[in-house]
């Protein structure tokens, strides 16, 4: 299959002939790099080349200088029609509109794989995510990971990747023992012990407990053992259901148990060959740097966390063999990516294979009020609640708005509302719109077609054409910088082109989509379905469904 060249791309490739005679002279390590971009303000052009500012240092003049010259030896050609200079020292370049729709028809015979990248192809990737302690539900807030985390995945799939999705269940420890003598003591009436769980789904898990595990756990022994173990399997089928609600699905269901045993031994066999280990005041300790001490196992001999942490990706980077292994990971386990990347280098793997996307905190918003949770007292809003509210894909989309390194506010009633300015209806609404021009194209007898193509060229159809070329560049962006953010800001701005592109009949009939002119009709058709196609894709890498009436 054939890809058509992105605009920076084709930009880049027609730029370098040019561009490798004007650095010719220079000494090859002080030769930047060419880099083609979208220029800030819409009307300096299509495309710029920043190159004469990275110039400036290296060759001493001043940088609207080097572009004049730079331009000057740009031709116009392929797919650019004209070059400027535009201050402070940048070579502006308009596309052609030819080229640009031109490329419509292969975008249209690509069809579902329009966008698809094979960088990653031949490499695995594991992506981890979710993976909360199964001592209660997923709550609205686990939405954002999940929904980053899927997204992702589904982005590296698109570029050629073997993914492979798993949730890590924490099912060691004592927060999940403290989960059973917290059920067990709200069975039994009781208190709960001293940093124990609390609240409504306490009360349901102890409604619901068997009368076989009850009297195993009034029997003695380990009395909250065995409600420990049913509550956590009651967890995590709950886990599943609320996540195949959102269209997420793992792989593979992990148990931090699994670590232990050999696996350990080995793995502090070779630590305590790296001389890094060290025992006092009654636990194991491991030392990273000269002026820190990182404690593996307590005094009670319980390992932590971060003996758990080390244990997971030594099994995920040489025990199973992925490439990449990439966690998401909220933003309180920030300090802890910098020492599970020191104990692998320890270790000889190399910690770039070791990748985490750290998501901030999301509040709830209902109205002008902010929704205070807490799991531990538990005011809790549960993730099934906001799904059965606004439904999955205005979770999917909102949770995709904002970048993973900023805090975000979850703004229940926009997403629930149908309009504009709700952007996951906007988007979906601008796919319908398209559907619809295409059932009235077909009643009409009319088929897209590339062969007028040609004669198009408003501003509106162009915008949206070039808009379009955009996408592989999206896709490889988000997909590079594990960045999901940028599908939903990439549809927004096509949904504009789209609906703008749209309205445009209205105000005159002579752009309309279906006209009296049956060659042009189809190009627009064309030009229709490649947008369609494109959006559909759009909202897919976001599992967001792509509907054709609203």
């Amino acid at each position: 299959m054939k890809t058509p060249p992105t605009p920076r791309r084709a930009v880049a490739e027609w730029a370098r002939p040019a561009v490798d005679g004007f650095l010719a002279g220079l000494d090859p390590e002080a030769r930047p790099a060419m880099t083609v971009q979208r220029p800030a303000r819409p009307e300096h052009g299509d495309l710029a080349i920043s190159l004469p500012l990275q110039l400036a240092r290296p060759t001493g003049r001043k940088p609207m200088d080097i572009a004049a010259d730079l331009a000057a030896a740009l031709r116009p050609g392929g797919p650019v029609a004209s070059v400027e200079v535009a201050p402070p020292g940048f070579v502006n370049v308009r596309l052609d509109p030819a080229w640009m729709f031109d490329a419509l028809e292969e975008v249209v015979a690509a069809g579902p794989d329009w966008g698809r990248l094979e960088f990653g192809a031949g490499r695995t990737a594991q992506v981890e995510f979710v993976s909360t302690n199964p001592t209660g539900p997923l709550l609205f807030s686990h939405g954002r990971g999940a929904v980053v985390g899927d997204t992702v995945a589904r982005l590296l799939a698109f570029t050629g990747h073997e993914v492979q999705r798993e949730f890590y269940l924490n099912d060691a420890g004592r927060q999940v023992q403290l989960f059973g003598e917290s059920i067990l003591a709200s069975r039994l009436g009781q208190p709960a012990p001293e940093e124990g769980y609390a609240g409504e789904y306490i009360a349901d898990y102890a409604g619901e407990l068997p009368a076989e595990v009850l009297a195993a756990a009034e029997s003695g022994g380990e009395a909250a053992s065995g409600v420990a173990e049913w509550a956590m399997a009651r967890s995590v089928a709950e886990f599943r259901r609320d996540l195949d609600a959102l269209g997420i699905g793992f792989d593979r269901w992990f148990s931090e148990r699994s670590l232990y045993g050999d696996w350990e031994a080995e793995t502090i066999a070779m630590l305590e060959a790296t001389g890094a280990i060290s025992r006092h005041d009654g636990a194991t300790w491991l030392r990273l740097d000269e002026d820190t001490e990182d404690v593996l196992y307590k005094s009670s001999g319980e390992p932590t966390y971060f003996m758990a942490d080390i244990l997971y990706h030594r099994d995920k980077l040489v025990r199973r063999g992925f490439d990449r292994a990439i966690d998401i990971w909220g933003a309180d386990h920030q300090n802890q990516v910098r020492r599970v990347k020191d104990v692998l280098a320890l270790m000889g793997v190399d910690p770039d294979r070791f990748q985490v996307v750290l998501i901030q905190l999301v509040r709830m918003k209902r109205g002008d009020e902010f929704v205070k949770i807490s799991k531990r007292a538990g005011n809790l809003i549960l993730l099934r609640d906001l799904v059965e509210e606004v439904g999955a894909d205005a979770v999917r989309y909102h949770y995709l708005l904002r970048s993973t390194d900023a805090p975000m506010d979850f703004d229940v009633e926009l997403a629930r509302r149908h309009s504009n300015e709700n952007p996951v209806f906007y988007a979906q609404m601008a796919h319908a719109r398209l559907s619809s021009v295409r059932a009235v194209g077909a009643e009409a007898g009319l088929t897209a077609s590339a062969a007028a193509l040609g004669g198009l060229g408003a501003i509106g159809e162009v915008d949206l054409a070039r808009e379009l070329l955009e996408f592989p560049d999206v896709v490889e962006e988000a997909a590079r910088n594990l960045e999901p953010h940028h599908l939903p800001h990439y549809a927004q701005r096509l949904a504009e082109r789209i609906h703008t592109f749209y309205h445009a009949g209205a105000k005159d009939p002579g752009l309309r989509v279906v006209g009296e002119d049956r060659e042009l009709s189809e190009a627009r058709l064309h030009l229709c379905e490649a947008a369609r196609l494109t959006m559909a894709n759009a909202l897919g890498l976001m599992g967001v469904a792509a509907p054709d009436r609203m």
